[in-house]
């Protein structure tokens, strides 16, 4: 079975998380996240998704599927935190401090930040994305009769 971005043309399409990882980061400082938070989730789901399908036709195709799902997964993270990164960067180059003082040192809490949007939103955002591009494949798998799938 070929995908259908089974060509160079695929080779752009790989830069949609990194892409979504700005736009998510310089969106953070510029807009509200609170009123956009489904906007921002839905941008970061399609960046992993785009990705993941771009790389799965020729470096995933060999790999096992579930080894293929972690790694969206990972990319998913690596999405989030590089988002995060990119606030941090834009924040504190404006001159702000972060709110929360009691918590630590800024460098602290830039790192807790990070680690926290890339568990907490990076982690389910590789999980959704990983449906979306896995799904069909695993519930084709499970819904073979017993007799097939021997």
């Amino acid at each position: 079975m070929r995908w259908p971005i089974d060509s160079g043309a695929a080779r752009p399409l790989t830069l949609g998380a990194p892409v979504a990882a700005v736009l998510l980061g310089a969106g953070a400082e510029w807009l509200d996240f609170r009123e956009l938070r489904a906007a921002f989730l839905a941008l970061g789901v399609a960046g992993v998704t785009v990705t993941a399908l771009a790389l799965r036709p020729g470096a995933w195709r060999a790999m096992p599927a579930l080894r293929a799902a972690l790694l969206t997964v990972a990319l998913g993270a690596a999405t989030w935190a590089a988002a995060e990164a990119t606030y941090v960067a834009l924040h504190l180059a404006q001159g702000e401090r972060f709110h929360a003082e009691r918590f630590g040192p800024q460098p602290a809490q830039a790192i807790g930040l990070i680690a926290a949007h890339a568990l907490f939103l990076g982690v389910p955002t590789g999980v959704a994305a990983a449906a979306l591009v896995f799904g069909r494949e695993w519930l084709r798998r499970g819904a073979r009769p017993a007799d097939e799938a021997a």
